[in-house]
């Protein structure tokens, strides 16, 4: 359905990206954190009231002793065949990371909703930063960032749709209070769309791959090193996919509602000679500022990451422009005693490879 015949609704960032998660899933593993919470609130809300998922079913909303628990609850549901979500920030996704490995490297399908904060160091602050899902990059989990309210909306149903079809699981994550509070006039999904992202087929092979002893499987030894690093190297090519298969959903998402979307977008001058690299809620700013500036005559560009894990090598290089001389990474966390922080080093190590390859 075209934005001219859809619903405008104001919403903030948490429930744009909830209103999405809720009706897509079936099992919803809760603690509250902030600037989270209102993600599991509302879902919890809306269980309360039976309201409906787009298979008419009412998702049940367990509420943990911690995310840690929170965690192993999605875990656990995820092994029986359920559709299952959680919603989560800073310190709370740290204790979900020992189930994210395991999540992750049974290639099971699920998406965590997380509106970004930092990590108490020297301090607590319950503000954005991108600390928490950095800590997280190793997991195996692929990192989506959406930029604004409609992205938080959008990018909660992409990203179902994609790892559905990759079975890698998502972080889908927004900035902490910059946009998961920010209250913005958004196209509203119609159900009808939501229903026509998520491909039925899929969601049996999702069924079916569930712990079940009707159909016996292992999963969960214990393995030595000869077989474990084996293992280890075999998801590579459902990693390497990840890329292509978000783009084929993106593609269907613009059909359906005429907004498009891309793992790296480019925004300002074609013959930039300066250009910032961003991710999260300060790409908006960036372009405006670009767009700004090039009525003045200068020559500067902003690409934004959307897709961060895996990187998007190819589109990263085909996003920068030939005329490019300088470029500035705008990682938005800090890790002490690295070389530079990670999105930094993702740029250098993919220029690097791809002037080694003449490209």
């Amino acid at each position: 359905m075209k934005p001219d015949k859809q619903q405008v609704i104001t919403l903030d960032g948490n429930e744009a990206a909830v209103y999405v998660a809720y009706r897509i899933n079936e099992v919803c593993a809760i603690y509250p954190i902030t600037p989270s919470s209102a993600m599991a609130e509302f879902a919890d809300e809306w269980s309360a009231k039976g309201s409906k998922n787009i298979w008419g079913n009412i998702p049940e909303v367990i509420e943990m002793q911690s995310e840690g628990g929170a965690a192993g609850t999605v875990h656990g549901a995820l092994q029986t065949g359920s559709l299952t979500t959680t919603f989560t920030a800073s310190q709370g996704l740290m204790l979900m990371l020992p189930n994210m490995y395991k999540i992750a490297g049974e290639l099971t399908a699920a998406v965590f909703h997380v509106a970004a904060r930092s990590l108490a160091a020297q301090g607590l602050s319950i503000f954005g930063d991108h600390q928490d899902v950095m800590a997280a990059r190793t997991t195996g989990f692929a990192i989506l960032a959406a930029a604004n309210v409609q992205e938080a909306h959008d990018m909660a149903l992409i990203t179902q749709a994609t790892s559905l079809k990759a079975r890698i699981p998502f972080i889908h994550f927004f900035d902490g209070f910059r946009t998961s509070h920010e209250l913005n006039k958004i196209y509203l999904l119609p159900e009808e769309d939501i229903r026509a992202m998520i491909d039925d087929e899929l969601v049996f092979q999702h069924r079916n791959r569930a712990l079940n002893p009707d159909r016996p499987f292992i999963r969960g030894t214990a393995q030595n090193p000869d077989v474990y690093f084996q293992g280890r190297e075999t998801v590579n090519p459902f990693y390497s996919a990840v890329a292509g298969i978000l783009k084929v959903q993106m593609e269907k998402f613009y059909a359906l509602t005429g907004r498009r979307y891309a793992p790296v977008s480019y925004f300002g001058a074609a013959d930039a000679d300066r250009v910032i690299v961003i991710m999260g809620s300060g790409v908006e700013t960036a372009a405006e500022t670009a767009a700004f500036l090039q009525q003045y005559g200068e020559k500067t560009g902003v690409v934004q990451i959307t897709l961060y894990r895996p990187f998007p090598a190819d589109d990263f290089i085909r996003a920068i422009p030939l005329s490019t001389k300088s470029i500035a990474v705008l990682d938005r966390t800090k890790e002490p005693g690295a070389s530079g922080e990670p999105m930094y080093q993702d740029v250098i190590v993919t220029f690097a490879e791809a002037f080694s390859k003449g490209e």
